[in-house]
């Protein structure tokens, strides 16, 4: 049996149906990722399996327990699961210390302290015991912020948008210790973002909702290199979507494709010696490399390359064509 099953969720807002028959299942100690754009339905997703929403229909299943069904609701605080929120929810009158043992009563004060200085240890946030939210950064509050949700022992753990807020290197920092505090405790997790390179980094398998359905679903990698659909093609890979018209007719014959709509990733496109000739349109830095943009036997597509291009043409050669 999974650790968590969601059968045929439905739920609206007045008129507006936000979920439409949603269906998934979780193993335990995996790590899934919700995606999409604002409205998809992520969030709303999130919060039902919380308990802070109630569904107009479908059911949530934990470990055989029926959490939420048309004849059954477990209210939130006993559900026993962490949701760690987007704006930090740390009680600014209480300290790192006291923030994190918060709900601690059931144990002793020695274990209260080990607990929560084990987990600051792990982050190298030892000197932030005493500090108050005000006097920390937005990554440490966000630290502090998962600390003391771990250190209640949820059984799942939800998070909104962990990165939402912060800078870029902040982000990348946070991502790194998330990633560290997530593989040693081996916890459930759900993560909800917008953003498809966040759920790359911490992800086992990506779910993407587009108004109210699952439209994909897969681990990372398969979902970038091979998307199923348009949509999602458009969502996780940064190339174009090649639409068969008289001006790429030549592209569509020279690779014998049977199909009027394709994509093709940046990454499957390399320079090679014994390539045919693309002409370069574009090219812009990315951070790690370029992406140059060509025009190839009148289609347009998208390369990345770790070296500028500074010639007006290149050799290419293309590993894999995905028709949709």
């Amino acid at each position: 049996m999974s650790f968590l099953q969601v059968k045929n969720i439905v739920k609206s807002f007045g008129k507006t149906e936000v979920l439409r028959g949603i269906s998934f299942e979780m193993e335990a100690h995996s790590r899934l990722a919700l995606i999409g754009k604002s409205g998809s339905g992520k969030t709303t997703m999130l919060r039902l399996i919380a308990g802070l929403e109630i569904p107009n229909s479908g059911s949530i299943i934990i470990n055989g327990e029926v959490l939420t069904s048309h004849s059954n609701f477990t209210k939130p605080e006993k559900r026993n699961m962490g949701y760690v929120f987007q704006n930090h929810s740390l009680f600014p009158h209480l300290n790192v210390y006291d923030n994190i043992v918060f709900g601690m009563e059931k144990l002793t004060k020695k274990e209260r302290i080990e607990s929560a200085m084990s987990y600051l240890s792990m982050l190298g946030l030892e000197d932030k015991v005493k500090s108050y939210p005000h006097q920390l950064s937005g990554g440490e509050k966000q630290r502090i912020s998962i600390i003391r949700t771990l250190a209640s022992k949820p059984r799942l753990l939800l998070l909104d948008e962990p990165f939402s807020n912060l800078d870029k290197n902040t982000k990348e920092r946070l991502k790194v210790d998330l990633k560290k505090i997530l593989d040693q405790e081996k916890l459930p997790t759900i993560m909800i973002t917008h953003d498809a390179d966040d759920s790359f980094d911490l992800a086992d398998e990506v779910i993407l909702l587009d108004q109210g359905n699952i439209v994909a679903r897969g681990n990372p990698e398969e979902l970038y290199k091979r998307p199923i659909n348009e949509h999602s093609a458009r969502f996780f890979s940064e190339s174009y979507i090649i639409e068969k018209d008289e001006t790429n007719l030549s592209f569509f014959n020279q690779f014998e494709i049977n199909s009027n709509r394709i994509c093709i990733s940046p990454q499957s496109i390399s320079i090679t010696n014994n390539g045919t000739q693309a002409k370069v349109i574009g090219h812009k830095f990315v951070g790690n490399g370029y992406m140059v943009i060509l025009d190839y036997l009148g289609a347009k597509l998208k390369m990345f390359t770790t070296e500028k291009i500074t010639s007006p043409s290149v050799l290419i050669g293309i590993s894999d064509i995905i028709e949709l």
